[in-house]
């Protein structure tokens, strides 16, 4: 092409010239003509011959670049480890550069895909960039856009040298003995606890080169490289479940919280992390590992043990001083629950506002808007007129008229955006304070001024009743609201028979103390006979899964939350069932999974894999995303992947 226009520009030019030489020559010579041509085509001849030989040598010149530069690209491609794969419209290899001969991969006219297949998605535009590893070395393979040629570099190196710069990396871990207090342990046990748990840990981290530090009695820091924990991860921390066997042969409770950060190379960042973690460990009831990489979710192993009593009259009085901190502090109160709320959810509502109205403070609980339970929504119809004299039950648009940046909101029963009855209020509150019973998610979706999650309580009533006793003589309650309250234990106990320890026998006595009538409640929370023959229905579609797990699928019909859960509870207390999952809907386009277990499996597990949470032995999940059909789906799949990690004897992951 440039050749082409050279040629073009010189006839041109010569054409030109002429033209001019003519006209000089005629000017010139006037009457000899003749001798003006001859002049001028010695002229043009003249400059053809110059204009020729330019040409021949720009060809020349241009023809020893191009293979300069041949060579050059070549040798580029070779010191470069660059190779270059071309493929037709049927993926068969139809051009191999010298890189691919060189290294004995002559795959010329064989299908891409079935020497490559993990390509597959490479070659569907689905990714632009993959890595692969051929004969021990590894290649980063970039596709070209809208072209059927692939470009292959040796990264060998560079990976080998990434993976050891990984490998390399620092991981901090934290690990606390659950349980232990030597103020409380006899001296036999405390030898036990060191002779036969305490020893048996250190050699475990030991035998994995890990260094570690005693911080105290009960806490111990853990320091190794990422190579190392990834070998602890793959024998998925084990020890838990040693020293969960040895506790349990000793008849004591102490069992293993650990934490692990990783993934930064901000040691500071690292401790506020690890430290944060076990924190979240501890409160989800102790007897697992929460492990995150900076910037990634949190993964869960363990959890298999109920988080245990531990009544700790401190803990209760530095929360009650910083609730009463924050109220002071604020211009109002709003108090929100959960969708559909329960008894335990409008009880433990009404007692921070008891507590809130204490102090003086305007005080408004979002309750007229994402609906309630069919047997709380008939006892707070029953005591309107008492309880509307004291309390302001507002809608969350009402609420929202009352939200300024002094407001402090506080989240009862639940810690999840997408389970509140408020949620855009939420949104845009400065300052939350969240008080709860179900074991607490890695990530909360609010940023929380303070959250006091309790696992081990029975309710988030038994929670909030707790602060009374710090706020004096100012609370006062009324036997209407002691009867909530008392009706919020009662149904979340299942009449006192699970989660209930002395703590809920305190707190129940207070109530009574209060006004609270047992038997009252007991004729408020029975049910019409409508109720009990969904509930039966519920029951009847039952079926023996595996391990003595039942599933109940539903793909007709609208249920309460309230059935779903009494019809599980029914269903667990069969002789063989170890766990039972009640799958329906509960609305137009809303589904749930109501899960209940005697110990064995954690349901509360499961039910985190499925975007829920709950606790160990009671759990649930909603979705307006997904049908029955689906949830059922999704559920034994995970059923399987839980029980053949027990059949493992391993810990189980979330």
């Amino acid at each position: 092409m440039k050749r082409r226009t050279f040629v073009t520009s010189l006839a041109i030019f010569t054409i030109a010239a002429v033209v001019l030489s003519l006209t000089a020559l005629s000017l010139f010579f006037k009457q000899n003509i003749t001798l003006a041509a001859i002049v001028a085509a010695v002229f043009v001849v003249v400059l053809l011959i110059i204009y020729y030989s330019l040409d021949m040598m720009r060809a020349e010149a241009n023809k020893d670049i191009e293979n300069r530069l041949d060579l050059t690209y070549k040798e580029v491609l070779e010191r470069c480890d660059i190779g270059i794969l071309a493929y037709n419209e049927n993926y068969e290899i139809i051009f191999l550069s010298d890189f691919f001969l060189k290294r004995n991969m002559d795959h010329l006219n064989e299908k891409l895909l079935n020497w490559l297949p993990e390509l597959q998605e490479m070659l569907k535009n689905e990714a632009n960039t993959q890595t692969v590893i051929i004969n021990d070395e590894k290649y980063s393979v970039y596709k070209i856009d809208k072209e059927s040629v692939l470009i292959f570099k040796n990264i060998t190196s560079e990976y080998d040298l990434n993976k050891k710069l990984s490998d390399s990396s620092c991981v901090l871990g934290l690990i606390s003995y659950d349980n232990y207090d030597e103020s409380t342990m006899s001296e036999d046990d405390l030898s036990y606890v060191n002779s036969y748990i305490k020893v048996p840990v250190i050699d475990y981290f030991k035998n994995y080169q890990v260094v570690y530090k005693t911080l105290k009695n009960n806490r111990m820091l853990l320091i190794m490289n990422e190579q190392i924990f990834r070998n602890i991860m793959n024998d998925r921390f084990s020890i838990l479940n040693k020293v969960r066997k040895v506790s349990k042969d000793a008849g004591l409770d102490v069992t293993l919280s650990m934490a692990f950060a990783r993934g930064s190379e901000n040691y500071e960042e690292l401790d506020e992390s690890v430290r944060s973690l076990l924190s979240l460990a501890q409160t989800r009831g102790g007897d697992q590992v929460v492990v995150r990489k900076i910037g990634e979710d949190a993964t869960f192993f363990g959890g298999n043990s109920e988080a245990r009593e531990n009544q700790n009259k401190t803990k209760v009085r530095v929360a009650s001083n910083s609730i009463r901190d924050q109220i002071g502090k604020a211009h109002n109160v709003i108090i929100v629950g959960h969708k559909d709320m329960d008894a335990d959810c409008i009880g433990s509502a009404i007692a921070m506002s008891i507590i809130s109205l204490s102090l003086g403070k305007p005080t408004y609980i979002v309750s007229r808007s994402g609906g309630m339970e069919p047997m709380i929504s008939d006892v707070m119809k029953k005591y309107a007129g008492i309880m509307e004299k004291k309390h302001s039950f507002v809608t969350e648009t009402e609420a929202m008229e009352h939200l300024d940046d002094e407001t402090l909101t506080i989240m009862v029963d639940h810690h999840s955006l997408s389970q509140s009855n408020g949620a855009d209020l939420l949104q845009r509150a400065k300052k939350i304070i969240i008080i709860d019973h179900h074991r607490r998610r890695a990530d909360l979706d609010v940023v929380p001024m303070m959250a006091y999650v309790e696992a081990a309580a029975s309710s988030t009533c038994e929670i909030a009743i707790e602060f009374f006793p710090y706020f004096g003589r100012k609370v006062e309650v009324m036997p209407e609201e002691a009867n909530i309250m008392y009706l919020g234990i009662l149904i979340d106990t299942d009449h006192f028979r699970v989660r209930t320890g002395s703590r809920t026998f305190d707190v129940a006595k207070q109530l009574r103390r209060y006004g609270a009538d047992p038997m009252l409640c007991d004729e408020l929370s029975q049910e019409p006979y409508e109720n009990v023959m969904q509930r039966s229905k519920i029951i009847n579609a039952g079926k023996l899964y595996k391990n003595g797990i039942m599933i109940a699928s539903l793909n007709e019909g609208v249920f309460s939350r309230s059935l779903a859960s009494q019809a599980c509870d029914m269903m667990v207390k069969v002789k063989e069932i170890e766990a039972a999952f009640v799958i329906c809907y509960t609305g137009k386009e809303e589904a749930m999974i109501s899960a209940r277990s005697k110990g064995k499996i954690n349901v509360q597990v499961i039910m985190e894999k499925m975007q829920g949470g709950g606790h160990m032995t009671a759990a649930g999940m909603q979705t307006s995303d997904a049908s029955v059909s689906k949830l059922e789906a999704d559920l034994l799949k995970i059923l399987d992947d839980y029980l053949k990690g027990e059949s493992d004897e391993s810990n189980t992951v979330n």
